[in-house]
């Protein structure tokens, strides 16, 4: 009988929403940038300004914050050029914010002054390679103090690496079925066995960490669970702005005595 096992791979980790989130818009040395940060959110009583006021700005999943912002950086200053409404990037009829209104003391020449914003903003560059972490090729990170860019520097995450475990989970499974040994484990009682491995990525894609957890009586499942995920000869390497990056990644593995081998 060929060995077979149920394997489902899911991702654990705080970063990333349900639904991609839209991104803000940045637009810097003549370039249309998508933002992952939220100057606007800073702004100190952000929840009383009506940004668009009577008007329908509608809803979507992937804008919970309620509006896409575009802003500028100009001679190295930090300026709010446009609020749209969450529909923006689909809809003719994208309403868009009136900041005369809404900042009549910052408001001059059509843009905002973003001196209340002081943060990092992370602006990306070249192929996407995760997108939850939003980790691409490479990234500016710009230090911005009072709306004024008082630091920039340019990193280079073009060593992060997927592994082929994470990027096809046939290939994951493959690799768990064919590396179990059914001699050290017991004969099982009737129904599924479930063992869940939990897999840590780390300094490089050949140092990553394991454990694993089960409910089940037979402690031989774990072990050989454990055996075999730490024979991976690779997993996934996460570098962002300089920062190694850790994600977990955990699988429920379904044992069967009716799967064994005969």
């Amino acid at each position: 009988m060929k060995r077979t096992l149920s394997i489902i791979l899911l991702l654990v980790s705080t970063f990333g929403f349900a639904t991609e989130q839209i991104p803000d818009i940045l637009i810097w040395k003549n370039d249309t940038i998508s933002l992952h940060s939220n100057p606007l959110g800073s702004y100190p009583k952000l929840e009383e300004l009506n940004l668009f006021g009577e008007q329908d700005a509608g809803y979507s999943t992937a804008c919970w914050k309620g509006y896409i912002a575009e802003w500028k950086i100009i001679d190295n200053t930090l300026y709010l050029s446009n609020i749209y409404s969450c529909d923006y990037s689909y809809s003719e009829n994208k309403i868009k914010a009136d900041l005369k209104k809404l900042f009549p003391k910052k408001y001059y020449n059509g843009i905002v002054l973003a001196n209340w914003y002081s943060g990092k903003l992370s602006v990306p560059n070249g192929k996407l390679i995760n997108r939850e972490l939003k980790i691409f090729e490479s990234e500016w990170l710009l230090k911005i103090k009072r709306g004024k860019v008082i630091d920039e520097k340019k990193f280079d995450n073009s060593n992060s690496y997927i592994s082929i475990y994470t990027q096809n989970q046939d290939s994951l499974n493959v690799f768990i079925s064919k590396n179990i040994n059914w001699n050290k484990i017991p004969h099982l009682d009737e129904g599924i066995h479930k063992v869940y491995g939990l897999i840590k990525s780390g300094n490089s894609k050949t140092e990553f960490t394991v454990k694993v957890k089960s409910n089940s009586e037979y402690k031989e499942l774990e072990e050989e669970v454990l055996r075999i995920l730490k024979s991976l000869p690779e997993f996934d390497f996460y570098i962002k702005a300089g920062e190694v990056i850790n994600m977990s990644y955990m699988m429920p593995i379904m044992f069967d005595e009716k799967n064994r081998p005969k």
